[in-house]
């Protein structure tokens, strides 16, 4: 029989996996729908047009394969205003502060209620594709004792079904904004697959196979 660390923990405190899942829900701290409408449509025009920097999260083993998909970004977009994020996760940090008013800082400010013990996730994964990385519907506050269940850090029924409603719960509130993603991958597809599959063939398997998940539909 195996035993599983998270259900000896819950069993201990007397804790059921619904009370898990929930306080794992509803303590998710998320940017209100009323803010992601502008940024959204920011991002889109950033990347469509060029006007502003796009930054994105770097790939491969200490980020030395990022030059791949700014490679791939200016052929599809036609600029090379792509950056790679410094830390791979400050620019979606700065903007879940700015749109939801909670700071991890510790230093007191009155312009931000401070938290603790909280992660940055990204619900859909996806941080290769610029339109995903810093997009405004794709980011939460996780509290760091759920965010293991977000990822591929624990396994098991627990991890599962919280991972479906996670996934659920957030896929139904910026519905809207997740089919236009789609929408977005669709029309990109063609460009995407002549790149990945021209004659003058020098791209690895590996890189292909993580790009054409990286602009896939999210799809539950």
């Amino acid at each position: 029989m195996m035993k599983d660390g998270y259900k000896v923990f819950m069993d201990r405190f007397n804790i059921t996996e619904n009370q898990m899942i929930e306080f794992g829900l509803n303590e998710t701290i998320f940017i209100p729908k009323k803010d992601v409408y502008d940024e959204w449509r920011l991002l889109k025009g950033n990347i469509f047009e060029g006007k502003n920097k796009v930054y994105v999260r770097g790939y491969g083993r200490d980020a030395k394969g990022t030059q791949l998909y700014i490679n791939l970004y200016k052929e599809l977009f036609g600029h090379s205003h792509f950056i790679k994020d410094p830390t791979n996760n400050a620019e979606p940090t700065k903007l879940l502060k700015r749109l939801t008013g909670f700071s991890r800082q510790e230093k007191p400010t009155t312009k931000y209620k401070r938290i603790r013990n909280y992660q940055v996730s990204h619900i859909f994964g996806r941080t290769k594709n610029p339109f995903s990385f810093t997009a405004p519907w794709n980011i939460v506050y996780v509290p760091k004792i759920m965010d293991p269940f977000t990822g591929h850090e624990s396994k098991g029924e627990l991890t599962n079904e919280f991972q479906r409603q996670f996934l659920e719960r957030f896929y139904d509130f910026y519905q809207e904004y997740i089919e236009d993603f789609n929408m977005i991958m669709q029309e990109l597809e063609p460009r995407l697959m002549h790149y990945l599959y021209k004659e003058d063939d020098v791209i690895s398997k590996k890189f292909k196979e993580d790009a054409l998940q990286q602009f896939s539909p999210i799809i539950l």
